[in-house]
């Protein structure tokens, strides 16, 4: 947790004495750093900010009570303020605390209905409880306001994955590639699909060759027929499946299926 700034109006001498103190802790001396802090606090620092300091100095000590009675000030002191209260529900959601980071997040939002780092915090304590329908409407929104996030695309698509929804998986990864802005999540993102596809295509060619009417639903109507089993394949997936089965169809029975890599 970071503590969050707002220097402007403060005297000279505070503002110098909140960078020393930022300083002190970068070097790991907590005691000088919040007697500096203190000072500033005398000297006419904003105590708003202040105590995000305090609150940033306790968390960095592990003292998780302490970090939470110093945001509870600041939030006292200014109620309408947020920031406060999203470093809140950072605390309760490093903590194990999802429930009340829930809660503190859904108080922020009534706010602040835009404010997307809440929302991403919201994101993850609905996952941490296992509420993933929650966790799905959450992201919608951080969609809807950031549509070229690939991270809100990704983790929509592992969670669709997760449920068993994998068209609308393979839906999300493949917005995840188009976006682009991540190479590294793209990556993922394809490999994901090159799951999907691998795990579907095995299942319809064990299917095939334990049931022959799927087998010859298979080769009148291919798409309809893996629509009505709730399958769901990429367009290379797709294209894997009937190379597959044009192969196999050239074979004398017991049909043979070659598994897709």
């Amino acid at each position: 947790m970071r503590p969050t700034e707002r220097s402007a109006g403060q005297p000279n001498e505070a503002r110098g004495l909140l960078r020393r103190a930022q300083e002190l802790a970068e070097r790991g001396d907590y005691t000088a750093a919040l007697a500096t802090i203190q000072r500033a606090m005398r000297s006419g620092a904003d105590e708003y900010t202040c105590y995000l300091h305090i609150a940033a100095l306790e968390w960095q000590q592990h003292r998780t009570d302490a970090a939470m009675l110093a945001l509870q000030h600041a939030i006292d002191l200014q109620p309408h303020r947020t920031d406060a209260r999203e470093k809140m529900v950072e605390l309760y959601l490093e903590s194990g605390e999802t429930d009340s980071a829930i809660e503190q997040a859904l108080q922020v939002l009534r706010c602040d209905p835009d404010n997307i780092p809440v929302r991403w915090l919201l994101v993850l304590a609905y996952l941490d409880r296992g509420d993933w329908e929650s966790a799905l409407r959450t992201l919608d929104d951080l969609i809807t306001l950031a549509p070229n996030e690939p991270l809100y695309h990704f983790n929509q698509a592992q969670i669709f994955q997760e449920m068993g929804q994998w068209g609308l998986a393979l839906i999300a990864y493949d917005r995840v590639v188009q976006i682009g802005i991540d190479p590294d999540l793209a990556e993922r993102a394809r490999e994901a699909i090159a799951m999907l596809d691998r795990i579907q295509v095995e299942q319809i060619l064990t299917l095939a060759l334990e049931d022959p009417q799927f087998r010859r639903a298979l080769q009148e109507d291919m798409e309809g027929t893996l629509i009505d089993r709730y399958f769901a394949l990429s367009p290379s997936g797709m294209t894997a499946l009937r190379a597959i089965l044009y192969h196999a169809n050239q074979e004398d029975l017991p049909w043979k299926p070659v598994l897709y890599h």
